[in-house]
């Protein structure tokens, strides 16, 4: 297949937020599987990794109509960075008003004539692609990705100037995160004031385009939607997790579906990882993960004791992560249990940092505090932490869960979002699963199943059978690639059936000279 992605962020050339490692390693997968990936993305003045790449010149001059009262036209051009057998191929739209001279991808407040500029921008370049004919480049299937390419669709299928190209395509769309659906914050907007999603869309110019709410158009006229796991796919279905747009998801329901994403694991490989005081595999992994846990209590001024249990969190710090939910049980856990020790990786709300630092002013030999990001301590921590806390109240990937795993660390998490496809709760008998899990969004019911998990904890070869199943999971994105190549499969032939459906419709309507109603 020849597959065309629509991303705001495309890894290493601009990485802001996890919808950029998306855009590195699956079209990296797909591309194993013998597809012809390319990615249509906006060329930042911030733009890394490409002071040594010759960009070619693929469109020069193009004219992307404004569609305002003026009628004018914004001038870009379209360069060209040839991929190889591992990588795809990237189009660069070049607007320096727009995209060269930002320091940054996002955050600004014409965001939104932005990113409706490089949805319009592709459209157009398609049209010339097209006309070229035997010597175009033609996708067999369009991905777009989140609010920023969401316009794309909403042209795409409502715009005559462009269906008429794009009606044997299908269009397809990925929602990494529904809080995001343009710039502005329609969830708060009154409801006789909300966007109905069918009014045509404003020009670029226009103050109306942004008060329309770009990802509800995306959800209502795509030809298929996926969200970045199964179980997220169901949550959006209710109030708590749609973020406002429950109403426009119950009516696309019958197009909704969920792929969980994956992780790279030739990065987070335990036997490779040269961060790692001892390296080991799933076959050999109880003596080295043992070693690694003594250089982590050592680097974060814990007692070395292979003995005590040593819980972790890593993330942001926020009540969506479960900040309030860890505070709470551990202000009671380390009172009764003064063998367990705590590590926390990662900065967020301020509040959340002083109740931490509070907490280790309780029970300084206990808890270990890295209040900052960081991007080397993670691996370390998974390699020799024993449990990942991951209360979340929402979340819905997980992608911490997978990279403890891969490391050996088990997965403590609420049933929410991706988790609920990430975890099995271990069961001791059978010795299937691989983590444990709670539903009540309390400290206690996070409490209880701590206590649940340490009582395996101390039955050694019990725990060792559960760690050996965390690392024996298959979290790649060649399997992700799998799930979104049947994906796209089943999409291209429900389009062509569709097709072939309107060019009968049209032909009986020509030959009986029926007027078409709108």
């Amino acid at each position: 297949m020849k597959i065309l992605f629509i991303s705001a962020e495309v890894a290493p050339y601009m990485k802001v937020g996890g919808l950029s490692q998306v855009m590195y390693f699956l079209p990296r997968s797909l591309k194993k599987l013998g597809h012809d990936v390319r990615i249509f993305t906006p060329l930042y003045g911030s733009s890394r990794g490409l002071e040594n790449k010759k960009l070619k010149m693929r469109l020069a001059q193009l004219n992307v109509p404004v569609n305002g009262k003026d009628n004018g036209f914004l001038i870009c051009n379209v360069k060209y960075l040839a991929g190889d057998e591992k990588t795809a191929s990237v189009y660069f739209l070049e607007n320096r008003e727009y995209y060269e001279l930002r320091a940054n991808a996002f955050g600004y407040a014409d965001d939104h004539i932005r990113f409706a500029l490089l949805c319009k921008a592709c459209l157009e370049w398609l049209i010339k692609e097209k006309k070229k004919c035997a010597k175009g480049w033609w996708p067999d299937v369009i991905h777009c990705h989140d609010w920023h390419a969401s316009y794309f669709i909403d042209l795409a299928k409502n715009t005559e100037r462009y269906n008429k190209i794009i009606d044997k395509t299908p269009v397809l769309l990925t929602v990494h995160n529904f809080k995001y659906q343009g710039n502005w914050d329609f969830k708060y907007v009154p409801k006789e004031q909300q966007d109905n999603g069918f009014s045509k869309l404003a020009s670029l110019t226009s103050p109306e385009l942004q008060k329309q709410n770009a990802l509800k158009r995306g959800l209502l006229f795509a030809d298929a939607i996926t969200t970045v796991s199964p179980q997220h796919a169901l949550e959006v279905l209710t109030p708590e997790y749609a973020e406002g747009l429950e109403d426009a998801i119950c009516q696309v329901r019958g197009k909704l579906s969920g792929i969980l994403n994956g992780i790279n694991v030739d990065e987070f490989n335990p036997w490779k990882d040269q961060s790692l005081k001892k390296r080991f595999s799933k076959k050999k992994f109880i003596k080295a993960r043992a070693i690694n846990k003594a250089d982590l209590q050592n680097e974060f001024g814990l007692q070395i004791d292979p003995h005590k249990p040593l819980l972790a969190f890593v993330g942001r710090l926020t009540t969506q992560k479960g900040l309030d939910l860890v505070i709470e049980a551990l202000s009671h856990l380390l009172e009764e249990h003064k063998d367990i020790q705590y590590i926390s990786l990662g900065s967020g709300d301020e509040r959340f940092k002083n109740a931490l630092i509070d907490l280790k002013k309780k029970f300084p030999e206990q808890i270990a505090l890295h209040l900052s990001s960081d991007f080397n301590l993670p691996r370390k921590i998974f390699a020799g932490a024993d449990i990942i806390l991951m209360p979340s109240a929402f979340e819905p990937g997980g992608i911490v869960a997978l990279e403890a795993q891969r490391y050996g660390a088990v997965p403590l998490v609420r049933k929410t979002g991706g988790l609920v496809d990430i975890v099995n709760d271990f069961d001791p008998v059978s010795k299937k699963g691989n983590g444990f899990s709670f539903t009540q969004k309390t400290p206690w019911a996070l409490y209880d199943t701590i206590i649940r998990a340490l009582t395996i904890y101390k039955q050694k070869k019990i725990w060792y059978a559960l760690v050996k199943n965390c690392l024996s999971q298959d979290f790649s994105w060649d399997h992700a690639a799998k799930e979104y190549e049947d994906w796209y499969l089943h999409n291209i032939k429900k389009r062509s059936q569709i097709s072939l459906i309107y060019s009968i419709w049209r032909k009986i309507i020509k030959e009986n000279g029926i007027k078409k109603s709108k």
